[in-house]
C-alpha cells in the first residue's frame, strides 16, 4: 500500500528543495508516490521539479489556489491514502509511518495530522531547537516521549494532512470556493466530522513548518482579506464559526 503525497508549489524554490530533500531522506521510496502541482512559479521551481525522477508533475500556468491544486493532485493519485503537504515544511525521521498507522487503525478514522512548531490549534507544540540542523534530534526525542499517542480533535490543519482517498473521492475533495488558501482544511475537517468520522492528531509524528511561504511569495494576495472572505464562506456554508471551538475541542468530544 502506497501513500500519494501531493505537494503544491508557488515559487519559494529554496524551501521547496528543502522539503523534497527531507522527504527523500526520511521516507522509504516504496511507501509513496510523489505528485507535485506547480501554481505558476517563475523562479526556477518548474525546472527543478522537472529534474526530479519518479515525480508526477502537474504544471499550471496560473496560480489555481490551494483547494483546486490539491484536487488536481487528488485526481491523479493512486494511493489508498493521500497526504497533502505544504512546500514550506521539513520532514523528520519516521514521520510518515505513525500517521499511516493511526489512519488505518479503524474504519472510523478519516484524517490524521502531525504535531508541529507552527500551526494553529491543538497540533502546536513547544520546541527547543534553534535551527534546522537540530530538528532531527528534537523530533526523535519528541516522538519517543509521545510514542503511540493520538488525540481526537474537531479540526486538522492542511499543512500536512493524511486522508483516506475513498472518503475524499466521495466528496470530490476540497471545496474550491475557498480561493487561494485558508479554511478549506477547516471545511474538510467539518465534512468528515459531521459524517461521523474521527480526526486525530498523531503525537509521535513531528513536521517542521516555516509558515505562510506561499502568501509571502505572492505579494498580490491580501492575507487578511482572504482570511475574512473565506471565513465568511465557511460560516455561510456551515452556520457556525469553527474558530470559536479551536481551543474547546476536548469538551465537545467528551
Amino acid at each position: 500500500m502506497i501513500t500519494s503525497i501531493v505537494v503544491l508549489t508557488y515559487n519559494e524554490l529554496d524551501k521547496t528543495k528543502q522539503c523534497i530533500d527531507s522527504l527523500y531522506k526520511h521516507t522509504k521510496r516504496d511507501d509513496y508516490e510523489l505528485i507535485i502541482v506547480d501554481n505558476g512559479s517563475s523562479d526556477g521551481t518548474k525546472a527543478y521539479i522537472q529534474s526530479l525522477s519518479d515525480v508526477i508533475f502537474i504544471d499550471n500556468e496560473k496560480n489555481q489556489g490551494f483547494a483546486k491544486g490539491c484536487n488536481q493532485g487528488l485526481n491523479v493519485a493512486t494511493g489508498a491514502d493521500v497526504l497533502f503537504l505544504n512546500n514550506d515544511t521539513v520532514l523528520t525521521p519516521n514521520w510518515l509511518e505513525p500517521l499511516r498507522k493511526a489512519l488505518h487503525e479503524s474504519d472510523q478514522v478519516a484524517m490524521v495530522g502531525p504535531m508541529s512548531n507552527y500551526v494553529s490549534g491543538a497540533q502546536l507544540t513547544s520546541v527547543d531547537y534553534e535551527s534546522i540542523d537540530q530538528l532531527d534530534e528534537f523530533s526523535i526525542r519528541h516522538c519517543n516521549q509521545y510514542k503511540g499517542e493520538t488525540k481526537r480533535v474537531l479540526r486538522l490543519v492542511g499543512f500536512c494532512l493524511l486522508v483516506k482517498k475513498q472518503l475524499l473521492d466521495e466528496i470530490a475533495g476540497f471545496d474550491e470556493r475557498y480561493t487561494m488558501g485558508s479554511f478549506e482544511d477547516d471545511d474538510l475537517s467539518t465534512q468528515m466530522f459531521t459524517k461521523g468520522y474521527e480526526l486525530k492528531i498523531v503525537q509521535d509524528s513531528f513536521v517542521h513548518h516555516h509558515g505562510h511561504a506561499t502568501f509571502q511569495a505572492n505579494q498580490d494576495i491580501d492575507i487578511y482579506d482572504l482570511y475574512v472572505r473565506n471565513k465568511q464562506t465557511f460560516i455561510d456554508k456551515w452556520g457556525t464559526d469553527i474558530t470559536m471551538f479551536m481551543f474547546r475541542e476536548l469538551n465537545l468530544l467528551t
